[in-house]
């Protein structure tokens, strides 16, 4: 990541390699690639101090050694909260939509991101949805149901074209 990157990123959004191999945040369009999930970062500022945060705040001025920890497996599935578009119906038959994700600003607090996923469709998207997550806490009728998805289009499998 270059220091001088000035868009905050947050553990839990996603990712991409720029044409110069450096993490940037992915876009939101269906045709995005995606590297990974961000997890967090460490460099060292202006003065040498060494930092480990959750989160990138953007514009580290100074910033060096900086390391990104992404992860980059491609049949990794993770679990992201999607509004249920029809509330109080059930999301069962969403299994097998996609979606792609819809970036929103995280917590400097905590580090963690508060994206989550769109409204799920047949049309070829980022994010492929596999089924729910388990707990008694995620019944798929309520507003807010936790999916476990897959990247649908992760850099590392879909055909890149020449940058």
């Amino acid at each position: 990541m270059a220091a001088s990157y000035a868009t905050a990123i947050y553990q839990g959004d996603l990712v991409t390699l720029d044409s110069n191999g450096q993490v940037n945040i992915a876009g939101t369009s269906t045709s995005s690639l995606i590297l990974g999930v961000f997890q967090g970062v460490e460099y060292r500022d202006s003065s040498g101090k060494p930092t480990i945060s959750n989160y990138w705040p953007g514009a580290v001025s100074g910033a060096t050694n900086i390391v990104v920890y992404v992860m980059d497996d491609p049949e990794t599935l993770f679990d992201v909260q999607v509004t249920n578009p029809a509330s109080g119906t059930s999301m069962q038959t969403h299994v097998g939509n996609e979606a792609v994700w819809v970036a929103t600003a995280g917590s400097t607090s905590t580090g963690l991101s508060a994206a989550s996923l769109g409204t799920p469709s047949a049309t070829q998207s980022q994010l492929q949805i596999t089924g729910f997550a388990y707990g008694q806490d995620n019944a798929l009728t309520d507003a807010y149901v936790v999916a476990t998805v897959r990247i649908n289009t992760h850099q590392y499998k879909a055909a890149v074209a020449a940058v």
